[in-house]
């Protein structure tokens, strides 16, 4: 099957020019050469192999029986943080469709039994666990102790919290999930959480490549999730935003409610009155565009028709086909909160919105390539003190615990936009302990 996707894909592999702009972030873009590149590997590897292109190339000598399906081609595959950027850079120039080559190829390599060990490990714990991470340090759900939040589907309600499988794996991560619930509870919001039954989307196995697994997480999920009744799901995490909008309508299906970011759904309440920020936040922060959050989180586009060759290299789609282009995701919304949080100063780093540079903590990375993540985290915060900021925020889990965990003196404080909008809205919690209740 994954042989067959492969080889579907060839005529994608070919509109390769070896040009290397999947390298960089499109030129007309740059403002300042210390910040313009755009593959997280390629930086740590400096070998084209491991760029966007160099997949392409790989992936098609591996079809024309040029090289072998071996350990060694894993090692380089693995290395990619699937972050897209390789992908929306090549579309500044060309409609090719990067990404899927790059996760077909993952897929066919975790099919024919070629997984590392940190692959294998998440892929066997969300098997034994229900959780890519493994066994929840924090009992699942106690995050929102005291708060009186409704259980869904037990209970009815018109929104659903989804704060994700982190917030029974970090301490962070929980008390995100609880900040967000009492600015919910502040805005007379409607809205319910699953509990207990707070599910894994599924992430680390998507971008590791265990499509079979993948694709079975997100039946499950979104089965759950359409039990609930609810008509609108806000995510917490920016990555669980991009599986639910954007992957899982292609691997499983689409949820029957409108599936929002936290930054989404929070920026009405604060426009119409309904949450009130009353408490000025004197900072210079400057803002991480989540790769899940932003242009990974565009909802696939349906097409059907034929692709033509004129010329011999030129190549055009009849009807017209839409392409994903990344400039769809959730880029506005945070940066309007920030606007409109009084005494608050925000200033853009160099590679921003669709072009943003991918934290390293992608792709399953971490566990594979740890160097990789490494590099990349350091690399961002760089960007991000070279702009005399002093927080970093972003919208995603994931990334706050990237950009954080490798810094060794804690040069820039990285924080959840939610924990922000929390402290402005001025609101206190006295019931929350921090270090949560621990899991048996």
């Amino acid at each position: 099957m994954s042989l067959e996707r492969l080889e579907s894909l060839r005529h994608e592999m070919k509109k390769c020019v070896r040009c290397s702009l999947c390298k960089l972030v499109p030129m007309p873009t740059i403002k300042d050469n210390r910040f313009t590149s755009a593959c997280p590997p390629v930086n740590e590897y400096h070998f084209h192999a491991y760029s966007g292109g160099g997949i392409q190339v790989m992936a098609l000598a591996l079809l024309e029986g040029r090289i072998e399906l071996d350990e060694d081609l894993a090692q380089v595959v693995s290395a990619c943080t699937t972050c897209g950027l390789c992908d929306v850079a090549c579309k500044f120039i060309m409609a090719a469709e990067r990404q899927d080559v790059i996760m077909a190829l993952k897929e066919h390599l975790i099919e024919c039994g070629q997984s590392l060990p940190g692959q294998q490990i998440r892929r066997d714990n969300l098997d034994r666990y229900g959780y890519t991470a493994g066994k929840p340090v924090l009992v699942p759900g106690q995050w929102a102790q005291g708060l009186g939040i409704k259980i869904l589907p037990k209970d009815n309600a018109k929104v659903l919290l989804f704060v994700g499988a982190g917030a029974c794996q970090d301490v962070l991560h929980a008390t995100s999930a609880r900040k967000l619930a009492l600015l919910l509870k502040k805005a007379d919001v409607d809205f319910g959480i699953l509990g207990e039954n707070e599910p894994d989307s599924g992430i680390e196995v998507y971008w590791t490549g265990h499509r079979q697994t993948f694709e079975k997480q997100a039946r499950r999920v979104v089965d759950l999730l359409d039990k609930t009744g609810v008509k609108t799901i806000v995510t917490l995490c920016g990555e669980d935003l991009g599986m639910l909008r954007g992957k899982y309508p292609t691997y499983s299906r689409a949820s029957q409610a409108l599936v929002l970011h936290a930054s989404e759904f929070l920026l009405p309440l604060i426009q119409n009155g309904n949450l009130r920020l009353i408490r000025p936040v004197h900072q210079k922060v400057t803002y991480h565009d989540p790769c899940y959050l932003g242009r990974q989180s565009e909802p696939p586009l349906p097409w059907h028709g034929e692709e033509r060759r004129t010329h011999g290299v030129m190549t055009y789609f009849v009807p017209p086909k839409p392409i994903n282009y990344g400039v769809n995701g959730v880029f506005e919304a945070p940066r309007h909160i920030l606007h409109l949080i009084p005494g608050l100063q925000l200033v853009e780093m160099q590679r921003i919105r669709e072009y943003a540079f991918c934290c390293g903590g992608g792709g399953g990375v971490p566990d594979t390539h740890p160097d990789v993540a490494r590099l990349a985290a350091i690399q961002r915060i760089e960007e991000a003190t070279a702009q005399d900021a002093g927080t970093l925020i972003t919208g995603c889990q994931h990334c706050r615990q990237n950009l954080t965990r490798w810094q060794e003196d804690n040069l820039m404080p990285v924080v959840d936009l939610v924990d922000i909008v929390f402290e402005s809205a001025g609101l206190i919690d006295p019931v929350f302990d921090t270090d949560c209740d621990r899991a048996s």
